[in-house]
């Protein structure tokens, strides 16, 4: 019997292949990567910001299924399909955290993301 638990909450993005979004394993929690997947089933790409605002949704949505705050986010990996970008996902990195104090974080350009997203956020999470 597995100790963890999957996150699969009904207003988060329903996951396009076979992973969970989320596994709860006690004091931490592992997050897939987001990208721009609507609860409905939707993706939306028409701009970097637009994919950020949804990425930022499931990430919120995941956090409230887990019990869990902005604050309790330790690590954050994000992948870029252009480096070039860093900088307005910076920005608005920024503006989804507030005041916290600022996670640790890695950030990396790579070929080709699923669905054709611009970026895709991963997250660890420690209560």
């Amino acid at each position: 019997m597995s100790q963890f638990t999957a996150l699969h909450p009904a207003n988060a993005a329903k996951p396009a292949a076979p992973y969970s979004p989320a596994m709860d394993c006690g004091n931490i929690v592992f997050f897939s990567g987001q990208v721009a997947l609507t609860p409905d089933g939707g993706f939306i790409n028409n701009s970097l910001d637009a994919e950020l605002t949804q990425v930022f949704k499931n990430i919120d949505a995941l956090l409230k299924a887990g019990n869990l705050e902005k604050s309790n986010i330790a690590k954050v990996i994000i992948y870029l399909d252009d480096l070039n970008d860093y900088a307005e996902v910076n920005a608005k990195y920024a503006e989804y955290l507030g005041d916290i104090t600022h996670p640790a974080r890695s950030c990396f350009e790579v070929a080709k993301l699923p669905l054709g997203a611009k970026v895709e956020i991963e997250v660890v999470a420690v209560r």
